[in-house]
Parts: C-alpha cells; sequence; structure tokens
C-alpha cells in the first residue's frame, strides 16, 4: 500500500511543481512576452561597481568610479571615494560601442548619478549628494551620512544645464534614484524621510500644471521593512505600464531582487517577480526597458568583472498592428453607417466618419467589448480579443447593426373612475371574484 501512496504523492508534488513553473513564466511573460531572456555583460564594465544604466537616445548613462582610483579596494573606495556619471554610445541592439567618457556637466567633488530621462520634455532627473555638513546646517543635524537630492536638467546646445532641484528634496533625508513616466507627469523616487515602512521606501509625485504636488508614498503593498529603490516605469507598448523596483524586504532569490507590477500602482494590487536569469542568488537591481526597444539593461552583483556590473538582455516586444480600422455598415442595406457613437473596453467613446469608418482604433491590452449605439438602429456588442492584434500588420473588423424597422403602437385607453385612483378593467377583462357578474347557466335565456 506505500508504493501507490508515494507514487500518488510523487504526482501530486509534480503538478503543483509545473503548476508554479506555468504561473511564474506566465508572470513574467506579462512585461517580456514570454521571450527566452539572454543575459551579456557590457564591455565597459570595470574591476569596480558599474551600475544606473539610462538609456538617453543613442547613448547609455551609468555611474562608476573615477578611472583615475583603479586599484584600490571596494571598501576603500567607499569611505574615501564617490560615483561619477559616465556615457558610452549604444547600436540600435543596446551594445555599448564606445568607450566610456565622463559627463563633465555633472561632475561634482561628491556623488553623481543615478539618472532617469523623459524623452517627451527632454528633462534629465539627476541624483547628486548634497555637501558634506553645510556650515548652514545646524550643528544637531551635522552628519558624516551623505544625503541625496534630485537635480533636473535640460539639454542646451549639446551641454547639460541645470534647470532646477525637486522641490521635496531634503537636506536631513535622501531622495534619489528617480524614475519618470513616458509623459512626464510622474516622478518616482526612493527615500528615507520619515513616516515610511522601512529602511528606503519608494514615493511618487504628480506634476500639475508644472508643479509637483507633495510626494505620496506607494503604500504598504510595495514598501517593506526593508529597501525599495532603483525604480522604473515602462513606456505603455509593453502591455501597459509596469513599475519595476528593487527590494530586500522580500522573499526572493537573495539580496536585492527585481520586482514588478501595474502602474500607476492601485493598493492590492500583484507584485510579481522576476524569474532568473534576471534575478539570482546575488544582489539584482536598477532594469530598466528604454522605450520600444527589445533590450534592457540591470545590475548585478553576480559573478562577473567587477563588484557591482551592468547586463544587458533582449527579449521580443509583442508587435502591435500598424493599421487599426473599425467599420459599421447597416445589415439591411448594407452601407456604412456615419455618427455612430463606438465606445472601446468601457473607456473611450469614438464615432464613424461619414464613411462610417472609425481609424486608428485603440488596440486593448486585454480581452473587450466594443459596444455600437446609434439612433434608429440596434444596438450591437462584440468582444475582440487581444490576440487577434497581435504580430499583425494591420487589423480590421466590421460591425452590423440592424436597422430598428417600424412597427404600430397601438395604446389602449386607460379609465378610471370619478375620483378614483385604480384603473377600471377592460370590457371582457375577469374581474375580482367578488365583483363577478353571475354567470350564465345552460338553459337560461341571456
Amino acid at each position: 500500500m506505500k508504493m501507490p501512496n508515494n507514487i500518488t504523492l510523487y504526482l501530486l508534488l509534480l503538478y503543483v511543481l509545473t503548476s508554479l513553473s506555468a504561473q511564474a513564466q506566465l508572470k513574467q511573460s506579462l512585461v517580456f512576452n514570454d521571450s527566452t531572456i539572454r543575459v551579456t555583460e557590457i564591455n565597459t564594465n570595470t574591476l569596480h561597481s558599474d551600475f544606473g544604466p539610462c538609456v538617453v537616445g543613442d547613448t547609455l548613462y551609468f555611474t562608476s568610479y573615477s578611472d583615475k582610483i583603479f586599484g584600490k579596494t571596494d571598501a576603500k573606495l567607499r569611505a574615501n571615494a564617490f560615483y561619477d556619471l559616465y556615457k558610452s554610445r549604444i547600436d540600435d541592439q543596446g551594445n555599448t560601442i564606445s568607450k566610456r567618457e565622463i559627463v563633465k556637466e555633472f561632475y561634482t567633488q561628491y556623488h553623481d548619478g543615478p539618472v532617469a530621462y523623459c524623452a517627451k520634455t527632454g528633462e534629465l532627473f539627476v541624483t547628486q549628494s548634497y555637501n558634506i555638513d553645510p556650515p548652514s546646517f545646524p550643528e544637531s543635524l551635522r552628519t558624516k551620512t551623505i544625503r541625496l537630492h534630485i537635480m533636473i536638467a535640460v539639454n542646451n546646445h549639446g551641454k547639460w544645464e541645470k534647470i532646477t532641484d525637486f522641490p521635496f528634496s531634503n537636506p536631513t533625508y535622501s531622495v534619489g534614484h528617480p524614475a519618470i513616466t513616458e509623459n512626464g507627469d510622474t516622478l518616482v523616487f526612493s527615500s528615507d524621510m520619515p513616516g515610511g515602512y522601512g529602511q528606503t521606501d519608494l514615493y511618487y509625485s504628480i506634476r500639475k500644471e508644472g508643479k509637483w504636488q507633495t510626494p505620496i508614498n506607494l503604500g504598504p503593498g510595495i514598501n517593506t521593512p526593508g529597501k525599495e529603490e532603483f525604480s522604473f516605469i515602462t513606456d505603455k507598448n509593453l502591455g501597459g505600464s509596469y513599475l519595476l523596483f528593487a527590494s530586500n524586504g522580500r522573499e526572493g532569490l537573495g539580496g536585492l531582487d527585481l520586482y514588478f507590477t501595474k502602474f500607476p500602482y492601485k493598493e492590492g494590487a500583484h507584485i510579481e517577480h522576476f524569474l532568473a536569469p534576471i534575478n539570482s542568488k546575488n544582489d539584482d537591481f536598477d532594469l530598466v526597458v528604454p522605450t520600444d526597444a527589445e533590450f534592457g539593461y540591470f545590475t548585478s552583483n553576480r559573478p562577473g568583472t567587477g563588484a557591482d556590473d551592468i547586463y544587458k538582455f533582449n527579449f521580443k516586444r509583442i508587435k502591435k498592428p500598424a493599421i487599426t480600422e473599425l467599420y459599421v455598415y447597416s445589415g439591411k442595406t448594407r452601407r456604412p453607417i456615419p455618427n455612430v457613437q463606438v465606445t472601446i473596453c468601457n473607456n473611450q467613446t469614438l464615432q464613424t466618419d461619414s464613411l462610417g469608418k472609425i481609424t486608428k482604433l485603440p488596440v486593448p491590452d486585454s480581452d473587450c467589448k466594443i459596444l455600437a449605439s446609434s439612433f434608429g438602429y440596434r444596438d450591437i456588442a462584440k468582444t475582440i480579443t487581444a490576440d487577434k492584434f497581435l504580430n499583425r500588420k494591420e487589423f480590421r473588423d466590421t460591425l452590423w447593426m440592424d436597422p430598428i424597422i417600424r412597427q404600430k403602437i397601438i395604446l389602449r385607453n386607460i379609465l378610471y373612475d370619478f375620483d378614483k385612483w385604480d384603473i377600471r378593467p377592460r370590457i371582457g377583462q375577469r374581474t375580482r371574484s367578488a365583483d363577478r357578474l353571475p354567470e350564465a347557466k345552460p338553459g337560461n335565456k341571456s
């Protein structure tokens, strides 16, 4: 009897593991389309710490120790040296194709980087150190701890120029590791400001009419008693925008691990864990995916060239059709119907043109309904599936609406007794038993 039980237990365990593996693979596919991920080091890594990748046009920006101090141990560098911001040109596959060079505009005597870039606004958000123990600080606030703040710059004739500081930076705590949305309206950053949930938390600030609003903590669904930092917000062409971040306060593979969730984040939404080879038993952090690219970068201290190294990976994006058109026609006349109100996924309402057509139909992230409504026609709904759009150069569909045929409507008289509220029965209608007329019996003449 033991053998069958053991076999049953083995099969059950195998089924659970297979299910979990399939589920995990599905989770990661939300971002990288179930691609086979191949990880390689970039060739500008050094023997020391290199991290903070950020793509600006055809250039990779990253943070590293100065070329002039090689030969020292990382422990000595952390005690006496500071990070600088470097750059290197990349090709259309994300490979570095030039030697690294320092970004002179941001060179200070303290830390510079990492950075985030918004192509729409042209802004570069730069993490930098405050000066150590500025004389203006009250003595009670002076410390050897180096606090971070965020500075904002734009490129003017090939050179970066500072335009402002992020207004919620504060010399009594750190604000750094910026991430900016594609349209530049929301900044996510890491901070150890008072009132958080852990050592460092993720916060966000929304820009309204050019002014940054008071930062809001992303909450206990994301933040833990440990560290949450090195965030990034993807473009919308990955099946929606995702917030990527590193944390050491969750049960991962080891140290800092990389996670993702939909953005804007809603409390209670699932936080997903990236699979290997992105995560490892070492520290893995700072994952970025350039807009519309099929490659990305992250940082890890897994065995490589130096202490922290930058790694590149490739994946396949979901290709959305270049042409998306919807036609609405009459099922009786076979002619187009203009001015039809078409609601897409209960989210957006569009109107057909004079040819009964909607061009640039929004591509849904998941299966949803299209509802068409027009005077004189019966409403029609149709479910469209997201996979119909995948890997196609064009998508066209047609809705056929049936006209409402003219029908004669007979409205019968509605009779009331004088000064009464209840409706009188129609002639021939059966009345209540107490009010019935005597029924005619067989043989009676009436």
